[in-house]
C-alpha cells in the first residue's frame, strides 16, 4: 500500500537579513514568527507562517542566488516510517533520518538534484522507532 502525504511542512528560504525578510513577509503576506519553533531562530531557522498554520516558511540567513529551495511534506509518524522505507528502497543510497528534538526528517534528491524533505512531528513515536535499533 502507498504511503500518503499529508500537506507541505514547509519552504526553506536564503536571504541576506532574516529581520529584513520578516519585516516584508509580515507586511506583504502577513507572516509572523511561528512561537512553538522560535527556539530555532538561534542555530538555524526562523520559520514564519500564516494565521491560520498551514503555511511556514523556513528564512536561512544566506545569499539568495545560491538558494536551493526544499520542498518539504508533513506525515504522520507512522507514515513518516513507511515513507522512509518507500524512499530506501527507490534510491541506491540508504536515507539516514535526522532527529531535530521536535521532529524527524529524511532528505532526499530527485534525479535532477531537485532537494526534498519528508518530516513529522509525532517525536514520540518515531523517537522510540528509530532508537529501538
Amino acid at each position: 500500500m502507498k504511503p500518503k502525504l499529508q500537506n507541505i511542512d514547509h519552504i526553506h528560504v536564503f536571504v541576506p537579513d532574516r529581520q529584513k525578510a520578516l519585516d516584508w513577509y509580515s507586511a506583504i503576506l502577513g507572516f509572523k514568527p511561528v512561537n512553538r519553533l522560535l527556539f530555532w531562530a538561534k542555530t538555524g531557522p526562523l520559520t514564519i507562517g500564516n494565521e491560520e498554520g498551514s503555511i511556514q516558511i523556513a528564512l536561512f540567513e544566506g545569499e539568495p542566488d545560491n538558494n536551493r529551495s526544499v520542498i518539504a511534506f508533513n506525515a504522520t509518524g507512522e507514515e513518516f516510517i513507511n515513507w522512509h522505507k518507500r524512499i530506501n528502497n527507490a534510491l541506491s543510497k540508504f536515507i539516514e533520518v535526522e532527529d531535530h528534538s521536535v521532529s524527524f526528517s529524511i532528505y532526499f534528491e530527485d534525479p535532477y538534484g531537485n532537494p526534498y524533505e519528508i518530516t513529522s512531528y509525532d517525536y514520540e513515536i518515531l523517537s522510540n522507532h528509530y532508537n529501538e535499533k
